[in-house]
């Protein structure tokens, strides 16, 4: 695992850290996130990170969360992962649903969540000019519940991953 977190933080945003509320509880989560155009495999669990993308291709966004210290054995319920896509420039911002993890108190700590963004999802919309492209922050929100479903401990978010989208490719 040292080797695996080491290349990744080589390659992908800086990591951020979400705060884990009633500091007198000992323990760290720690956030990287990347666009990729490919899913993580067992082979290939990091794939390389893209920040010059089309609109008319299908891109993953990675989300990597890691549990710190000791304070993973005491948390149980869910972990709630968010992306959203603010703009720079006329264009509507982009929302996408919510993935959920089960926390697992005797578990490593990791946690990778995957979401797809289909091709067309940077497409301007009917009357915004395209332009020669737009540059996106992609925003992850991290949020947990108990195993009750009342909020949990962890919540924050990340704000460090700029895309700039262009037209279609052309043959």
């Amino acid at each position: 695992m040292a080797n695996d977190t080491e290349e990744l933080t080589s390659r992908m945003s800086e990591p951020c850290s979400v705060e884990i509320f009633r500091r007198g509880i000992p323990g760290d989560v720690k956030i990287w996130y990347w666009v990729a155009e490919s899913r993580p495999t067992p082979d290939v669990p990091y794939p390389d990170p893209v920040d010059i993308i089309a609109w008319d291709q299908t891109y993953y966004v990675i989300v990597y969360v890691r549990l710190e210290d000791a304070v993973r054995r005491h948390l149980c319920g869910t972990l709630c992962v968010d992306i959203d896509v603010d703009t720079c420039g006329p264009a509507p911002d982009l929302q996408f649903e919510e993935e959920e993890r089960e926390l697992d108190p005797c578990g490593d700590g990791n946690y990778v969540i995957v979401f797809t963004l289909p091709p067309g999802t940077f497409l301007p919309k009917e009357g915004y000019p395209a332009r020669c492209g737009r540059v996106y922050r992609l925003c992850v929100t991290v949020g947990s519940h108990d195993a009750c479903g009342n909020p949990g401990l962890i919540w924050g978010h990340c704000d460090s991953v700029e895309s700039a989208v262009h037209p279609r490719i052309r043959q």
